[in-house]
């Protein structure tokens, strides 16, 4: 019989306990909803072995083994080291980061959601926090991935710019367009930026190039989050360069170690301080939006 362990350890292991008593959920580390093929036999044959034969998908596009009795613990966890899965996080950490795919597959993907997800989970994934720090990208203004409900959101955006000479006012721009951003009256087109959620759609339905990309990047949402007191994010930063993305999120966690007090989100700490504060600490000038 496997000797019992602590509920410390066993959280670190990635085991969060049950309401029945002895039994534990295996969550597991997914990073941006990816795992292959022989990543799920070996979760299957796991569950089927130390579960009750199935397993749970969670809303954050991870993957949990739940019924598994505190003495297959440690065999558990030794066949998912075998597997190379390594366990999930919970409590003050910066949890799994989820994405959509992005460019690599989806036709309205402005960003390589993916590949952020990979460089952004080897750094930081399971780092302490204060409380805790949840991460979003989403390819499109879409928002499937649904970033202004994370901590820290990344969202890909793209500007248009109307090149009045080329445009012969054939209406398939203000068509394709879902927010009314585009008009067309006595056949001179205007754009409303403050409508514009900077899909690119315009852009890509355009046959005389009338509607070009003038500027293509990462739009940023700090401060979002659910549960008991849920709250959306706010936009910081738009269609900035990915280096620019980086330092920003790099300064936002440094940030929320710095000033943060026990139990608090990011949003918590902007709001005991002022947005104004973050602005200075972060070293940006916010283009904000709630």
């Amino acid at each position: 019989m496997a000797k019992k362990r602590g509920n410390d350890y066993l959280k670190d292991k990635g085991f969060l306990s049950q309401k029945q008593d002895g039994y534990f959920s295996l969550r597991l580390h997914v990073a941006g909803g990816n795992l292959t093929s022989e990543n799920l036999r070996y979760i299957a044959d796991a569950a089927d072995k130390y579960g009750k034969g199935y397993v749970h998908v969670t809303s954050r596009q991870g993957i949990e083994v739940p019924f598994v009795h505190n003495n297959n613990t440690e065999a558990i966890s030794s066949l998912m080291d075998n597997a190379g899965i390594a366990p999930g996080a919970s409590g003050k950490k910066i949890r799994a980061i989820v994405a959509c795919q992005g460019n690599r597959v989806c036709s309205n993907g402005i960003i390589d959601c993916q590949d952020i997800c990979e460089k952004i989970d080897k750094k930081y994934f399971g780092q302490p926090v204060p409380y805790k720090f949840k991460i979003a990208v989403t390819g499109c203004p879409a928002s499937c991935l649904r970033v202004q409900e994370n901590d820290f959101g990344i969202m890909g955006t793209v500007q248009p710019k109307f090149v009045e000479e080329n445009c012969v006012t054939c209406g398939l721009c203000k068509k394709v367009c879902k927010v009314d951003a585009i008009d067309i009256t006595d056949g001179v087109l205007t754009i409303d930026p403050d409508k514009c959620i900077m899909c690119g759609e315009c852009i890509r339905v355009c046959k005389k190039d009338a509607m070009q990309i003038a500027n293509e990047g990462f739009t940023i949402y700090v401060g979002g989050k659910v549960g008991r007191k849920p709250r959306m994010g706010i936009r910081i930063l738009k269609t900035v360069s990915e280096p620019v993305m980086y330092e920003v999120f790099e300064r936002t966690v440094a940030y929320y170690r710095e000033h943060a007090l026990e139990g608090e989100r990011i949003i918590d700490v902007i709001d005991r301080y002022g947005i104004n504060h973050f602005e200075r600490e972060i070293g940006y000038s916010f283009d904000l939006m709630r």
